[in-house]
């Protein structure tokens, strides 16, 4: 015990903290003096004095009196503060007011010992806390969370967690914008893990705090971020969990929920439940809790809570009964803006995230992987709100769901067909071009997955049986939601013993939890398309159109349908576009972007665009918007060459269910090309008319080798047209030829105004009457109605070859 005779500026009380003033003069500790959480004490005062000298202890055992055992809890050891009168109380009392500055440290019985110390952190170890991971350290956390909240200040706002195991029988719940932040999430002795002891534990809030029912469910959870009801007799000022933080620590459900030893445990709780706005998670592993690892929903207690602009970073959720994180789908969706960065959600009962928030949340690069049902459940189909999902990853089986206004960026994922969503960049794959790539490679019909202790499933929900299972080929309805069997002794398969008679049921699981599945007979193959736009490994294919088994598997390339593909040349032309139908050959003919229910023997689909490059005419197709190919000046061209096709986007109302031309010869409109002019300079595809009409048009093919280096230069002849463009000259000429002009040269082309040379241009031949439509699940007979379409091509000259 160090003891020092001191001088007394003013009336000090036997048990009052001091400060120094001076060298050797101190001041009593009171409320009205100054703040106590900014500025360290100097001792304890042994003895009452108005002025004059005074004895205060600095050090070691306090003697003048003990607190004794605390009230109305468990004695613990912990820090000593001061209440506003400057006696000392405990950390833990409601009555100091000096946290986290301490004039010392008492035992379990109250006997205190003087060592003066400030902190900027509330430690929990001042409040009792253990750390050992066997004693419950739940109500020592508490207050010092509560501590927190009573202060209100920069200092103090922040409970630390030193490294260990700190074991809890009921909730914690964070307030009044304080932190609760441990030592790192680091896998080694310097971890700060919160033990949820759910078995010996009572984990309703409720029950402990007066928070009532949320959306008509009793709330249960290891940590809750939430206001506190009215008539608690320690109210926080705001009362509220809004901007409170979680940080770099682990929470972890004893014994693990989602083993089958705990399958039957109750009831369902959370790892962490978010009723706050704008609360922070970051940095933290949630593991093992039976329902979800974060569940975020509004609050209807009072004050009644929209959560929004929460953010959850840096953590891992993983392992969990249900969702590793839940947005609004406890029934109070009003959880919304809320932004979910680098989060792993892996190896969950149910999805690794499910997004049911009203107005939308944002996900940035998340990994998921090996859920039992969803990796991402995103369903939002009421919603008049984007959510966004930025770089995310998703793999192991479990694909992703997508249903409503959503915005997919790139990222890796596989997506269930019936999702309907906007997607921008590969979304699977990795690498690619910037075009949309949507690509839906899971069926509506899953195989049934054997789990160990069982997988919660939906009413309404489709399975098949595994594979080598009796089951496999049948289809099977949930008809009711309950829990799968799952794996009960080694070398079992974990299915059901199925039915595969048609409208009978099996049972699957335990007669009051589990699944009654009700056979819908044959699983009949179905064609699931994969639309793809843009390819990973080859930057020259446009589009390909494949179709999938009915487990969702992509057929290898050679039982693809279609792919629209640029040709690389030589020898093909660079910049030409072909589609064609792949059947382990090469079928060239084109197609549009969406059949539908397949195409129509006989008829053609096109882009309705330009293919390739105008000015030099690279291109394959022309769109016809009125009229036809003699007579429009809208969609057409001023010249047309062999193997073009002219697509009619407007019929013709003389023909019946128009399609278009093909052309055999070089020609062009005279009505769309100008008039040559000598010393013009033109560009390379320009058409041009002679004076006077010869029944020729002349397109401008190339410059000549050797003339101005400045391409303005590149200029007509004069002060004449070519002699061969005289009228008496034109019998010399040849369609195909070339006519020099200076530095220009001109390929000569059929005028088709007029009416001799409309011979160019040939009808393509209709669909026979008698001819049906295919049948898209029938890839077989599709082929066969393409080969006998290839026949009328070749016959219209349209393609090559017998």
């Amino acid at each position: 015990m160090d003891i020092e005779n001191m001088k007394a500026a003013q009336h000090i009380t036997a048990g009052q903290a001091v400060r120094t003033t001076g060298s050797r003069t101190v001041t009593p500790a009171t409320a009205e003096a100054e703040k106590f959480h900014t500025s360290p004490f100097f001792g304890v005062a042994l003895e009452t004095v108005d002025q004059g000298n005074v004895k205060v202890q600095i050090s070691g055992v306090f003697t003048l009196r003990s607190l004794g055992p605390e009230v109305g809890s468990v004695p613990r050891f912990g820090a000593v503060g001061i209440n506003s009168s400057g006696q000392l109380v405990r950390a833990t009392s409601e009555e100091c007011v000096s946290a986290p500055n301490w004039i010392g440290d008492c035992d379990a019985s109250g006997t205190v010992t003087i060592r003066p110390r400030r902190d900027t952190r509330l430690n929990v170890l001042d409040f009792g806390a253990v750390g050992n991971g066997k004693t419950d350290d739940a109500d020592a956390i508490q207050s010092a969370l509560d501590c927190a909240m009573r202060l209100g200040t920069t200092d103090g706002s922040v409970v630390y967690l030193p490294p260990g195991d700190y074991r809890i029988k009921k909730p914690l719940v964070i307030s009044n914008g304080c932190i609760l932040e441990g030592a790192g999430l680091a896998y080694h002795d310097e971890t700060s893990r919160i033990l949820a002891d759910v078995k010996a534990g009572n984990f309703n809030l409720s029950h402990w705090f007066g928070v009532g029912a949320v959306g008509g469910e009793t709330v249960y959870c290891a940590i809750a971020l939430v206001g506190y009801e009215t008539g608690l007799a320690m109210t926080p000022p705001r009362g509220r969990g809004d901007y409170a933080v979680l940080r770099q620590l682990a929470l972890h459900s004893i014994p693990d929920q989602g083993t089958p030893a705990a399958i039957l445990q109750a009831p369902q709780m959370d790892g962490i439940r978010v009723m706050a706005h704008g609360a922070c998670i970051e940095s933290m592993s949630v593991v093992s809790f039976r329902r979800n690892g974060i569940a975020v929903s509004s609050s209807e207690v009072a004050p009644a809570v929209n959560v929004s602009l929460a953010q959850i970073r840096d953590c891992r959720l993983t392992s969990n009964g249900q969702n590793g994180l839940d947005i609004g789908s406890l029934g109070n969706d009003n959880a919304n803006t809320i932004l979910v960065m680098n989060v792993d959600a892996s190896s969950n009962g149910r999805d690794g995230i499910c997004d049911n928030s009203r107005l939308g949340c944002t996900f940035v690069s998340c990994h998921t992987a090996a859920n039992k049902h969803r990796n991402i459940s995103c369903e939002r189909p009421s919603s008049s709100t984007y959510s966004v999902y930025l770089g995310c990853y998703a793999e192991i089986d479990a694909p992703a769901v997508f249903k409503g206004p959503i915005a997919v960026v790139g990222g890796d994922m596989d997506i269930t067909p019936d999702s309907t969503y906007w997607g921008y960049g590969p979304v699977r794959g990795g690498h690619g071009p910037s075009a949309l790539k949507v690509l839906n490679n899971f069926s509506e019909v899953q195989l049934y997955r054997a789990v160990l202790g069982g997988i919660d499933i939906d009413k309404g929900e489709l399975r098949t049986g595994g594979k080598g299972s009796i089951a496999q080929g049948y289809k099977y309805l949930a008809q009711n939601a309950g829990r799968t069997r799952g794996i009960v002794l080694l070398g079992e398969s974990g299915e059901p013993n199925w039915n595969t008679t048609k409208g009978s049921l099996t049972q699957d699981g335990t007669q009051d939890g589990g699944v009654k599945w009700l056979c819908l007979g044959k699983l009949e193959p179905t064609v699931i398309t994969s639309n793809t736009l843009g390819s990973d490994v080859d930057s020259t294919i446009i589009q390909d159109f494949q179709s999938m088994t009915v487990d969702g598997k992509l057929q290898p390339a050679g039982d693809s349908t279609f792919r629209t593909q640029v040709q690389k040349g030589p020898p093909a032309i660079k910049g030409r576009v072909e589609a064609s139908l792949i059947s382990n050959g090469s079928f060239h003919t084109y197609y549009q972007t969406a059949y539908e229910n397949g195409p129509v023997p006989g008829k053609l689909m096109f882009p309705e665009a330009w293919i390739g490059n105008y000015t030099y005419g690279e291109r394959r197709i022309c769109v016809v918007t009125g009229g036809t190919p003699f007579d429009t000046k809208v969609g057409s061209c001023n010249f047309y060459r062999p193997g073009d096709l002219l697509i009619s986007a407007k019929g013709d109302s003389t023909r019946r269910d128009e399609i278009g031309w093909t052309v055999t010869a070089a020609c062009g409109s005279r009505s769309l090309a100008g008039d040559w002019a000598p010393g013009k300079h033109y560009d390379i595809g320009q058409t041009v008319t002679p004076k006077p009409p010869n029944g020729f048009v002349y397109r401008l093919k190339e410059y000549n080798d050797g003339g101005p280096l400045n391409p303005g230069d590149k200029i007509s002849g004069g002060p004449e047209q070519p002699r061969s463009w005289n009228l008496d000259q034109a019998q010399t000429q040849r369609v195909g030829g070339v006519t020099h002009d200076n530095h220009l040269k001109w390929e000569t082309l059929y005028d088709l105004d007029v009416p001799a040379n409309r011979k160019c241009i040939e009808p393509i031949p209709q669909r026979v009457a008698d001819q049906k439509n295919s049948n898209a699940t029938d890839i077989d007979q599709l082929k066969k109605d393409f080969n006998a379409l290839l026949a009328k091509l070749r016959a219209a000259h349209l393609l090559e070859g017998e």
